[in-house]
């Protein structure tokens, strides 16, 4: 029987579609921190690998483990539950009180998180933006096929920008995930 993966169909995950988490076991692949050079896309199947072709997650808040290498280097995996709430990106939330070491094996204080806003983006904003929402996604979308793909991140912050100015935030959020799930 082979082993079953770290994260399956019955946790509650927030994991990327390819995430090897979801076809490795716990120690079945690397955790790095973020993507780096040393874990690039393979163009044929489109996963992250080590050069010995070692699966590698590059978000350890998403899978609930630290970056470890556990498949490479057979550093042992800690006692995670996969489908345990998550913080954001470190970059996004915010401890306040650190939870204390656990008084038993999987048994910790909860932690009160607070998201924090984004700095508000102070590139250039696209021009175009239309006068009425409904006529916010077909904008988003057209800006989002033109772009250079190096250009992406950047044309799509200049966007979000500039509608925040004139429509509401969750009409903004409601519009832009329909825009990049492609709904």
């Amino acid at each position: 029987m082979e082993p079953a993966p770290f994260i399956d169909d019955d946790s509650d995950h927030d994991v990327c579609w390819f995430c090897p988490s979801l076809r490795c076991p716990a120690g079945g692949f690397d955790v790095y921190e973020r993507p780096a050079p040393d874990c690039p896309f393979d163009p044929a199947d489109g996963f992250r690998y080590t050069a010995d072709r070692v699966p590698v997650c590059v978000h350890p808040y998403k899978v609930g483990l630290p970056p470890g290498r556990y498949a490479s280097e057979g550093e042992p995996v800690p006692e995670a539950r996969p489908d345990r709430e998550r913080a954001g990106p470190p970059a996004v939330a915010a401890v306040q009180d650190p939870a204390p070491p656990p008084t038993r094996l999987g048994a910790r204080t909860p932690v009160v998180r607070e998201r924090r806003a984004p700095a508000p983006y102070r590139g250039p904003r696209p021009a175009g933006l239309p006068g009425q929402l409904a006529e916010l996604r077909g904008w988003l979308t057209a800006l989002a096929r033109e772009a250079a793909p190096e250009d992406l991140a950047d044309v799509l912050a200049g966007a979000e920008a500039a509608a925040l100015e004139r429509f509401p935030e969750d009409e903004v959020l409601a519009v832009l995930r329909q825009v990049l799930s492609g709904g």
